[in-house]
């Protein structure tokens, strides 16, 4: 289903519930009430509230962390404790939910694939503040940014590349959004950063830049090899990334659960007490897991048919599993046929079944 398709269908059908999506680089998901947009949330750090509240200067680095901790002991809304402590009026916060959340569907219009779910009356546990975001003025944006993403990838491919103005430009003909996009046109700072320094999303720029280079008033250079730090996601990103975690294990995702605290694993291995709350995490994670996965004995069977695997969107590991998969196996011998330690590969079984890519048989 195209993605247009797929989110006109939810807002026609008036649907209350989760459109869970896994792409090939992050997984999203999209919050319906009555066929309305209210919420979404990303995997990708630069859809992170955090992400706009660093990067548009509302707090810093340090202040981020001071409220995630305030957000640990109290159990508030991230938004709810900058707006009582003063750092954004309700109305900001309300605009700065809706570019994120925008900025994030609009995103997967620019996807070629991915593997959809419907979650029929499933929201968020946790309290969310709610938006009502009409689908069909996502539907016509998104759709714009499709097609005019096809003709500005071959001359400007990624938002890490740098403008710099080359001609005089008539700032009285500008309003005062291009006006301050100009001002930080120097060469060395990203389309990203110009778009974080003047609070607008990202493809504003983009195109202004685009056509500003038709006119010769404008080039571009390519990126360096430097890293650059994601706003919102430096001094404080473990924390970000349990509350990852935490979230997909609220929502019974133990796979992506377990993913996060992998990442967390990897990036962090030094904080005694990130590994230390990432190893209680992952004790519920194996308390849940024991609950609901198959005996050794159970025999695993594909629910697609066999032709159909080669199109599926699937990591290697999961290709080889189902690939294994004939019918007549049992679990245990094929938890010693896949790579991977036990927990891992128990964890990709109950992804996999979740997704409807597996049927288990526990016999008599």
């Amino acid at each position: 289903m195209p993605f247009a398709d797929l989110l006109q269908w939810v807002s026609t059908s008036r649907k209350t519930g989760t459109l869970a999506i896994d792409g090939a680089d992050y997984a999203k998901k999209v919050y319906f009430q009555d066929g309305l947009v209210v919420a979404s949330a990303s995997e990708n750090p630069k859809e992170f509230l955090s992400y706009y509240l660093v990067g548009w200067n509302y707090v810093g680095e340090e202040e981020l962390q001071e409220l995630l901790e305030m957000q640990d002991r109290h159990g508030a809304l991230l938004g709810e404790l900058l707006v009582i402590v003063g750092k954004v009026a309700r109305e900001e916060l309300i605009h700065i939910l809706q570019v994120k959340t925008s900025e994030t569907i609009y995103d997967l219009f620019l996807k070629q694939e991915g593997e959809f779910r419907f979650l029929e009356n499933i929201l968020p546990s946790k309290k969310f503040q709610p938006l009502s975001l009409p689908a069909d003025m996502l539907i016509l944006e998104g759709v714009r940014r499709q097609d005019e993403w096809t003709r500005v990838k071959d001359v400007i491919p990624t938002m890490d590349w740098k403008p710099k103005v080359v001609r005089a430009v008539d700032m009285q003909s500008l309003g005062e959004i291009e006006t301050a996009m100009i001002r930080e046109m120097n060469g060395e700072s990203s389309l990203e950063r110009i778009a974080l320094a003047c609070r607008v999303p990202g493809f504003f720029v983009l195109e202004f830049v685009y056509q500003g280079l038709a006119g010769e008033m404008f080039v571009v250079k390519e990126p360096g090899a430097e890293e650059v730090a994601i706003p919102g996601f430096s001094k404080g990103a473990w924390r970000l990334i349990l509350k990852d975690a935490e979230k997909a294990l609220a929502s019974g995702d133990l796979h992506l659960a377990y993913r996060r605290l992998s990442d967390l694993a990897e990036k962090f291995v030094g904080n005694t007490q990130a590994m230390e709350l990432a190893r209680g995490i992952e004790r519920k994670i194996v308390q849940e897991l024991e609950k609901r996965s198959p005996s050794e004995d159970a025999i695993l069977k594909l629910a697609v048919p066999p032709d159909q695997l080669m199109s599926l969107p699937c990591s290697p590991q999961e290709g080889f599993m189902l690939s294994r998969v004939d019918g007549r196996s049992k679990l245990g011998q094929i938890l010693n046929l896949v790579p991977g330690t036990e927990l891992e590969v128990r964890l990709m079984v109950d992804a996999l079944i979740r997704r409807e890519l597996l049927n288990v048989d526990e016999g008599t």
